[in-house]
């Protein structure tokens, strides 16, 4: 086939030549379709997820509020507790009093509030606005021993007209004896949709996009989509169409354990890559008959030279040096010898650009360790407490005149953490960075009292290995506070070491609630709300000081504790 290509006209070839490229054009146009047409379904797709991680955000911010209030609520001793347990009708009247007050509070504490009513379990209830009897079949609803629960869309009789609300809840325990766990009463916050929502419409932009949010039985509870039925279930083909004529997302809402579905017709979204399919078809076709006569004329002119000087760039590729050293001069159009000479030009800067090539890397490496040492010193950065040193030690003398013991043990405890982060060293012993954890713990017991156990598995062999300052406090003060203090009971911390394959191991586990995947996440991610940079620091720590194959690993599931594990490896760091 070569030699008979060989001996044929060049007008054949050119013309063969033609129709390849139009074939390989034409391929092209329907690649370039397909690929589009997967990225544009991919960066909608992206689209759409931090759509949903936006209206996640929303919600659990609003949720967090109706949290708060379904906790402040249940264990007000004062007002709440007392009403419940109060058995004297006259006394019961005068908490109802407080209780109405304080109520008419809470509902001001968040936008969107239109009811917070208490079912006591002596038979008592209470509420601020609608028929309490609307609200009692939803009791049975809540399961025991959550903190919060939301129950999802209701239809509740408000004036003789079905209105839509939200309800959530929690049974109230009485905090007199909290070995008991006796239940006095139901607390149940009834408010708009919208209060969880905020505007979810304004995170959907493209148009023809529809959203659809369902509460844990599947019932929509919000939607743009028309056709769409609030508090009923969710209907697939309620949008009309078939399910595969739409770009579907679909995203659990944890807080409420819900769902979140965001639908796109693909007519919609990929209707203007038709229309560029449609105009780079009109575009070939014109320019191949407006380029057809001036490339037959021209092709002479340019084939010889450009033959000469592609065997010189073959000689090139070879990689001899002695090739680099070579020149070309062409004959033809005026283009072809400025090509020639910019190309000697190119050949004569190689050696140059080789050089400058290699000291430009070598100044981006220099400046990316730069970067790196300046992250490592701002996240070892502490702020300097000497003030507050101080201020605890004159709080120490003056309790331990007054005989305040408990008062006298705590400042010493915390003022030897402060004296502690004073210290200028970036690693110390394991034994005196379990000292300080020790002094923190000590803090917290006077606090939770008999609520917190603490259990210590270290090997004497491992408490004179060097670990970097600073890393196992905060990770015992979030086991503290997100895994016992919600934990209704006794919580225990246990905090091991072990020492395998050349790696240190430092564990912190806790029975506490645990968490979920998402929770984990947001965690070493420094999203979740109220966990300050502790975690973050801890693992980026780590990881700046010895790489990447170590760090702060997470395993947690809800109600079944929480346990970290910091991984280090173990070189020749020893206190002597």
């Amino acid at each position: 086939m070569l030699p008979y290509l060989k001996r044929t006209p060049i007008r054949t070839q050119l013309s063969m030549l033609l129709l390849f490229i139009l074939a390989i054009v034409v391929i092209i146009i329907f690649t370039n379709y397909s690929k589009a047409a997967k990225v544009v379904e991919q960066k909608n797709s992206e689209y759409f997820t931090e759509t949903i991680l936006q209206m996640n955000q929303t919600i659990a911010s609003n949720a967090d509020v109706v949290k708060r209030l379904l906790q402040n609520i249940s264990y007000n001793t004062s007002i709440v507790q007392k009403y419940l347990n109060e058995t004297d009708p006259a006394a019961k009247f005068s908490a109802y009093t407080q209780l109405t007050s304080y109520i008419s509070d809470m509902i001001g504490m968040k936008d969107g509030i239109f009811d917070i009513a208490i079912l006591g379990n002596d038979g008592t209830p209470f509420n601020t606005s609608g028929e309490i009897n609307n609200l009692l079949p939803f009791k049975d609803e809540i399961p025991e021993k959550r903190l919060y629960y939301f129950l999802g869309l209701k239809t509740i009789p408000i004036n003789l007209k079905d209105r839509n609300f939200f309800v959530a809840g929690t049974r109230i325990y009485s905090t007199i004896d909290f070995n008991k766990q006796e239940e006095i009463g139901t607390l149940l916050i009834v408010l708009d949709a919208d209060a969880l929502l905020g505007s979810p419409e304004q995170a959907v932009y493209s148009s023809g996009s529809k959203v659809y949010l369902l509460d844990r039985k599947g019932n929509l509870f919000y939607s743009n989509d028309p056709m769409a039925a609030l508090g009923s279930a969710y209907d697939e083909g309620a949008s009309g169409g078939e399910e595969k004529d739409y770009f579907v997302q679909r995203g659990e809402i944890p807080d409420i354990d819900g769902e979140i579905i965001v639908k796109l017709p693909r007519s919609e979204l990929l209707r203007g890559i038709e229309d560029i399919r449609k105009q780079a078809f009109m575009i070939v076709l014109i320019a191949l008959l407006l380029l057809a006569v001036p490339y037959l004329l021209v092709v002479n002119n340019i084939l010889q030279p450009l033959k000469k000087l592609m065997q010189l760039m073959n000689e090139i590729k070879l990689g001899k040096l002695g090739n680099l050293k070579k020149r070309i001069q062409l004959q033809g159009y005026a283009e072809i010898i400025v090509v020639a000479n910019n190309f000697n030009q190119m050949l004569d800067e190689v050696d140059d650009l080789t050089h400058r090539l290699i000291d430009s890397r070598t100044k981006l490496y220099e400046l990316e360790l730069v970067k790196k040492q300046s992250e490592l010193a701002y996240l070892q950065s502490q702020v300097n407490p000497h003030f507050l040193y101080n201020t605890l030690e004159s709080i120490k003398g003056m309790a331990a005149e007054e005989g305040a013991d408990d008062i006298f043990n705590m400042t010493k405890a915390l003022a030897r953490v402060f004296r502690y982060s004073i210290k200028g060293k970036d690693k110390v012993p394991l034994g005196e960075e379990l000292l300080i954890v020790q002094s923190y713990i000590e803090i917290q017991k006077v606090r939770f009292r008999s609520r917190l156990e603490v259990e210590y598995r270290f090997p004497d062999e491992l408490l004179r290995l060097k670990v970097p300052k600073m890393i196992l406090q905060p990770i015992v003060e979030n086991a503290i506070f997100h895994g016992i203090e919600p934990k209704v009971g006794v919580g225990l911390l246990r905090l091991e070491a072990d020492l395998a394959d050349n790696r240190l191991y430092l564990a912190i586990k806790d029975n506490g609630v645990g968490m979920d995947k998402h929770t984990l996440e947001a965690l070493m991610n420094n999203d979740a709300p109220g966990t300050g940079i502790g975690l973050a620091n801890v693992n980026n720590r780590i990881k700046l000081t010895y790489g990447e194959d170590y760090g702060l690993r997470l395993r947690s599931s809800p109600g079944e504790g929480t346990e970290a594990v910091v991984i280090m490896p173990v070189g020749g760091e020893i206190d002597v």
